[in-house]
């Protein structure tokens, strides 16, 4: 556990003050600097400031002095945070860190950094090879259900390895990783999991249906995925899914139904300008 010194001059590196910057009508940068080195204790007006400047609360602050199952949390959550904008470049510097602070020894939190360097090795270093070495290496670590968070974590590795195989060409292969994923939401997460990111799961079993002609099974997929994020009241996929939905409606020639979802999809685009 870091003392709160080194815990504020982490959170002023992240946002790229300097000391100075910082503590300037706050309290002087030489305090700011004792504070920093653990060799003066703040009082809890002066931590309140800094905190307000560095944009954070001071239980954010106060979250690294909580056990390390939840200091992991925060960095768990920033990373699936960066997944939904697409930032990958965010999540490799997030997985350097925590691996040179070696403290993801939990075989939950290990899954999980697996899932993150397959998406790494995949969309930064278009390598769906090594993705998929990564999330295998994740599949096969057994991790106890009584952990929060378990199902969606292999819900998330299934469906990556199924749309890895897809992009090595492996359909029989990506067929199945896509049936256990799907299978698996379906009977374990409907009334359980928040996290949004399980929305990929629709978007990509439903497109490789619809490549392999499947529509009936395809639309089936994406329905589920529109009613989850109706359910969730996320915005997360739902644009990819509305698209998927029309190519299956124009498909059997609905036109009446391609109209209203097409008005969706503007409505969506002028949110997205906002």
């Amino acid at each position: 556990m870091e003392a709160i010194g080194q815990v504020l001059k982490e959170f002023r590196k992240e946002h790229g003050m300097t000391q100075k910057d910082l503590s300037a009508g706050i309290c002087s940068q030489s305090v700011l600097s004792r504070i920093e080195n653990d060799e003066e204790i703040p009082n809890i007006f002066v931590i309140k400031q800094l905190c307000h400047r560095l944009g954070i609360t001071i239980d954010q602050l106060m979250l690294d002095f909580l056990p390390e199952e939840l200091f992991l949390r925060k960095y768990f959550n920033k990373m699936f945070m960066y997944l939904r904008t697409g930032k990958y470049l965010e999540i490799q510097a997030t997985l350097d860190y925590l691996n040179e602070r070696q403290i993801t020894h939990l075989d939950k939190d290990r899954q999980q950094v697996c899932f993150f360097k397959g998406v790494c090795a995949y969309f930064i270093d278009g390598n769906p090879e090594v993705a998929l070495a990564h999330i295998i290496e994740g599949l096969d670590i057994c991790v106890s259900k009584k952990y929060y968070g378990y199902f969606d974590s292999r819900i998330l590795l299934l469906n990556f390895a199924g749309k890895m195989n897809s992009a090595l060409g492996k359909v029989n292969d990506a067929q199945s990783y896509y049936n256990q994923s799907f299978e698996l939401f379906q009977s374990m997460m409907a009334d359980y999991s928040e996290r949004s990111e399980l929305s990929n799961l629709f978007v990509n079993y439903g497109t490789f249906l619809i490549k392999q002609e499947r529509l009936d099974l395809a639309e089936k997929v994406v329905d589920i995925g529109l009613k989850w994020n109706r359910q969730q009241c996320s915005y997360y996929k739902l644009y990819e899914l509305m698209e998927l939905k029309i190519r299956m409606l124009e498909a059997r020639d609905d036109l009446h139904s391609v109209i209203g979802y097409r008005k969706m999809l503007r409505a969506l685009e002028k949110m997205k300008d906002l």
